[in-house]
């Protein structure tokens, strides 16, 4: 139950409840398909997060939006030459798809 409910509240899921929900068959192929496709990535030593089952909980002030916040500290290590304007121009083409997205950014 709580693996359920950490799973559909956080997108954490445990490798045991990713077990289990296959039924302990090839769970190993569908965790690499889902890795691989972005769909799934690491959380800890026996984790998974999974993007799409973060709820929005974040409201951008302002403006009542709901979303996803990140943030990412690299106080202790650096980022690589090039990741971040990658990065950056990553979630501008995304959220500019479909003429849906804002062209009035703040940097």
């Amino acid at each position: 139950k709580n693996d359920a409910r950490m799973t559909y509240e956080k997108g954490l899921a445990s490798r045991d409840f990713l077990e289990y929900i296959w039924k302990g068959e090839q769970e190993e192929f569908f965790i690499d398909l889902m890795k691989r496709t972005m769909l799934l990535s690491e959380w800890g030593r026996e984790s998974f997060i999974i993007p799409s089952l973060l709820r929005d909980t974040y409201v951008i002030p302002g403006t009542g939006i709901p979303g996803h916040r990140c943030i990412y500290d690299f106080s202790s290590g650096f980022l690589p030459d090039g990741v971040f304007q990658r990065l950056l121009c990553l979630c501008v083409e995304l959220s500019s798809r479909n003429g849906n997205g804002n062209t009035d950014l703040k940097l």
